[in-house]
């Protein structure tokens, strides 16, 4: 019996939990149903299996028939998942039918899923360089951030366990982000789009996918283009091509077909990022060796806004960003003149508040104006005098620091 033409399929995913079970014995039960379906796991926990399938407008599981091709609508999705539910021991969810089949006294391995020691992370986004020193400071680890010419595009770089970029949340600015990340169970790619985790594109190197033709030896032409269109993954390419301006999408798609390591690092060079990239995430180079990067540690959050700010200000795309650096040359290398004007402001208003004094003695009455004036002029020449010190301050420490950081190069070359 062929498939209905004006047949409509919906994709409907689902988990399956079978401890002791494996996937070729789940595939087995599918197909001995004849339900067309994708399975996909990581080998360390195949136990637990992403189940994909199409339903029907009726909740009805489609299912190859027994002679032709296409597919034909079966039975309802709440009586498969009760058949693989207990059939297997399992605890089965797919689309909105579940069933839990476990024994009582089953244990569930340990899934890991956390990042490990030996997880690097690597994320491309559009954010503002001078928010990474706050990231680092809510964190709570260094974070190490190089810029990539003409793609307006910061990378983030971090080792290990712990929260994450994401971790509190993605702002407008951030987005779209890449996620790349490696560690001995997993190499993996994620596109974060809208900041809802529904609408991320996810692409794993580590996970091993199967397709069950519904007990089909040799699937026809029209099986195989419905499976095309409802069950894989065409729409994460492209997804993920869209987080980088001028990726090539059929590049992307051929770095999804090469394995492991290697699929990942060819992702790299196809979204057009730096050769030293793909060092990193193979762990040849460390975040903090990458050719440009800029550790940011964390120190609190007072230091983290400083950092900040400082960043923000030496942006010639900011706006009043020319009159900081300006400020920043006079303060350092003429600092007389700010300590002079400062002694000219207070002055003023040590006057004025003399002269209301002497006002008040005369008349009894204090006149609020020459109060007002000089009380701000006063504290004005305080904040403007430790203002001009902090910024001095820093400037020659930064100043230092690049000096040293030559004299290091200079020895080491």
């Amino acid at each position: 019996m062929a498939q209905d033409t004006a047949q409509r399929w919906n994709r409907t995913e689902g988990v399956l939990v079978a401890p002791g079970t494996g996937p070729d014995a789940v595939a087995d039960r599918l197909a001995a149903q004849r339900v067309v379906a994708r399975l996909e796991w990581f080998p360390s926990s195949s136990h637990l299996l992403s189940v994909t399938l199409m339903t029907d407008a009726r909740g009805r599981v489609a299912v190859a028939p027994p002679e032709g091709d296409g597919m034909t609508a079966g039975a309802g999705v709440s009586e498969l998942a009760e058949a693989l539910a207990r059939d297997l021991e399992a605890d089965v969810t797919i689309g909105p039918a579940s069933f839990n089949a476990l024994p009582d006294d089953v244990v569930l391995p340990e899934v890991p899923g956390d990042p490990g020691p030996t997880t690097r992370t690597l994320v491309v986004s559009p954010l503002s360089a001078y928010m990474v020193p706050l990231q680092a400071t809510l964190l709570e680890r260094p974070l190490a951030v190089a810029s990539v010419s003409g793609l307006n595009r910061r990378i983030v770089m971090y080792s290990g366990d712990g929260a994450g970029l994401g971790a509190f949340g993605w702002d407008e600015e951030s987005l779209p982000a890449l996620v790349l990340t490696v560690d001995e169970r997993d190499v993996a790619a994620r596109a974060i789009s809208t900041g809802e985790s529904e609408d991320d594109a996810v692409f794993s190197w580590g996970m091993t996918s199967r397709y069950v033709w519904g007990g089909v030896g040799d699937p026809g032409p029209e099986l195989r283009a419905l499976v095309t269109e409802h069950l894989t993954d065409s729409t994460d390419a492209s997804l993920i091509a869209s987080t980088v301006p001028g990726a090539d999408v059929e590049e992307v798609a051929a770095a999804f077909a090469t394995p492991g390591l290697e699929g990942i690092v060819a992702l790299a060079r196809a979204l057009g990022l730096p050769d030293w990239v793909g060092s990193v995430l193979a762990g040849r180079l460390a975040p903090a060796e990458a050719p440009g990067a800029v550790v940011h540690e964390p120190r609190g959050l007072s230091n983290a806004v400083g950092r900040s700010v400082g960043l923000l200000l030496q942006d010639p795309s900011t706006p009043g960003s020319a009159f900081w650096q300006s400020y920043v040359r006079t303060v350092t290398e003429m600092p007389w003149v700010v300590r002079g004007a400062a002694i000219a402001e207070a002055g003023l208003g040590g006057a004025l508040m003399g002269t209301a004094v002497r006002h008040y003695r005369r008349t009894g009455r204090a006149p609020g104006g020459l109060v007002g004036v000089g009380i701000v002029l006063l504290v004005d020449a305080v904040a403007e005098t430790s203002l001009a010190s902090w910024t001095r301050h820093r400037e020659l420490r930064r100043r230092a620091d690049e000096e040293m950081a030559l004299v290091a190069e200079e020895l080491g070359a």
